[in-house]
């Protein structure tokens, strides 16, 4: 990015002021403020921006912004971390008022609440680089304890980022991943990604998360739709699958449809196979023994053998349940019955989850 040196000497008058020596660099390292400052080998990483980065004896601080430019000074420096907070916010206030240039991530963010549409967005991509056309998706991650960092600041050093990944503070719990989908082979493969980001962070910041991932978009323009995808995946998947933390979109549709379903009409159709006279048949065991039959796609061996119990056994089991409700969970068509029946059971008592 190209700026008038009338506003580096602006920026150089306020590094004069702070206690240590500060640089900005752009994004091959050369120095822009001072003039006469080098360059500097940068962390061969991509750096989320408002996130302080350690290098060997540097710290670097990259500005919210495309191109990125980036803060640096030594790390013995007393207080530097602050140091570069205090010189980020100065940049920024710099480069909002006098060049007239929002964060980069500020667009994402605007987009994704569907706050920026139409000409502006078009004007506002075009002045941060932001392509129109790109396949994308959103991975939506919550932190819900962040008393001591936010989940930003948390997941701003663990999330291994590429060029065209952005990382958007949505609030102090709420962090939104805008993934670009080039050589990403489908849902899963987002589904390895963020299982990798959850065991770095249960390491080395004794947290969780719950992840929410949209669909892919091929415009910017329907991000948004991402964006909620993900909030929706998280919101269904939490009362159908409490004991899961990453939630696929595309995987909840039976969940989805379910949750349209008036309550009225949930609990009435939930109650002609769970009642009092069904209540001593589907007791905990033999709920557990359905679940894993589904699990293992109505095959009667690995069911026995993932429960430890007989095949006879198993068949027993099942055959109970037909006798008394006409219903053989062996067939297809029965077990799909059985399954949206007490799966109705949820959407009728529950409330989704706060999304925040």
């Amino acid at each position: 990015m190209y700026i008038e040196k009338r506003y580096i000497k602006k920026i150089e008058n306020i590094f004069e002021q702070l206690s240590a020596k500060v640089q900005l660099l752009d994004a091959q390292g050369v120095c822009i403020a001072p003039e006469n400052g080098g360059s500097e080998t940068l962390p061969p990483v991509v750096m989320a921006p408002g996130i302080t980065h350690r290098a060997d004896e540097k710290l670097f601080r990259s500005l919210d912004m495309n191109p990125p430019m980036i803060l640096v000074c030594a790390a013995d420096v007393p207080g530097a971390e602050n140091l570069l907070i205090v010189a980020d916010a100065m940049m920024m206030s710099i480069f909002k008022s006098s060049l007239s240039i929002a964060s980069h991530s500020d667009v994402f963010r605007r987009v994704l609440k569907q706050d920026l549409t139409g000409a502006d967005l078009v004007s506002r991509a075009s002045e941060h680089q932001i392509p129109m056309e790109l396949e994308r998706c959103i991975m939506l991650f919550q932190i819900e304890k962040t008393e001591k960092a936010s989940a930003y600041s948390l997941l701003g050093e663990l999330i291994p980022l590429s060029d065209t990944d952005t990382l958007v503070e949505m609030n102090r719990h709420l962090v939104a991943l805008v993934k670009d989908m080039n050589g990403i082979d489908g849902s899963e493969e987002l589904v390895q990604f963020a299982q990798a980001v959850q065991e770095t962070l249960l390491e080395e910041a004794v947290q969780t998360a719950e992840i929410g991932i949209g669909e892919s978009k091929q415009t910017l323009a329907l991000l948004a739709e991402s964006y909620q995808e993900a909030k929706r995946a998280m919101e269904v998947g939490h009362i159908f699958s409490p004991e899961k933390s990453i939630f696929v979109f595309n995987d909840l549709l039976l969940e989805r449809f379910l949750m349209n379903v008036p309550r009225e009409e949930s609990m009435h159709y939930h109650a002609l196979l769970f009642n009092r006279k069904t209540a001593k048949l589907f007791n905990d065991e033999m709920l557990q023994t359905i679940e894993m039959f589904f699990r293992k796609d109505l095959n009667l061996s690995d069911t026995a053998r993932q429960l430890y119990i007989h095949r006879n056994t198993l068949v027993y089991r099942l055959d109970k349940v037909q006798r008394q409700t006409g219903l053989d969970l062996r067939k297809f068509d029965n077990a799909v019955t059985f399954k949206i029946l007490h799966e109705l059971k949820k959407c009728g008592q529950e409330k989704p989850k706060q999304i925040y």
